[in-house]
């Protein structure tokens, strides 16, 4: 887990430091990891195997938004640590899986006596929440687009 995006810029002893406030879940396919509208405090990394990220459409069917498989620098939930919100997202096992869970109030608890290691966490979560920003932005460009498309052609 050391090269997983949230932990590359951390020395070793850093990074021994702060893996221990993460809990180590066995989840097997078919799983609900995260049931979207439902309030959190959490956040996943993705050990092993393989999740989708799932919308519930207006007619309350599930559509697939991505495939996320262990080995990238997906990060899930994260907003649920600043926030303790509502999920944004279903995320469910698609194979048996392995995910590291952190709370929120296990990361503010090292964060405040870990500063150093926490604003390298923070750091990371910050990009991460603003490339998922962007990208939400550029859906509502492309989804507005489309709807000035159907209304000017009726």
């Amino acid at each position: 887990m050391k090269n997983h995006a949230i932990f590359k810029h951390l020395t070793q002893e850093e990074f021994e430091q702060i893996i221990h406030i993460f809990q180590e879940k066995r989840i097997k396919k078919d799983t609900l990891i995260i049931k979207e509208g439902e309030t959190g405090d959490s956040a996943f990394l993705l050990a092993e195997g393989k999740v989708s990220v799932v919308k519930e459409t207006i007619y309350g069917e599930d559509y697939v938004v991505t495939i996320i498989e262990a080995g990238g620098d997906e990060f899930f939930g994260e907003i649920n640590l600043i926030d303790k919100g509502k999920r944004t997202s279903t995320i469910k096992a698609i194979e048996d899986s392995v995910i590291l869970e952190v709370t929120s109030d296990k990361l503010k608890n090292f964060m405040d006596k870990n500063p150093i290691i926490g604003y390298k966490i923070m750091w990371y979560m910050s990009k991460s929440l603003a490339r998922h920003l962007r990208k939400s932005d550029s859906d509502v460009i492309t989804l507005f687009n489309a709807l000035v498309e159907v209304v000017e052609n009726d």
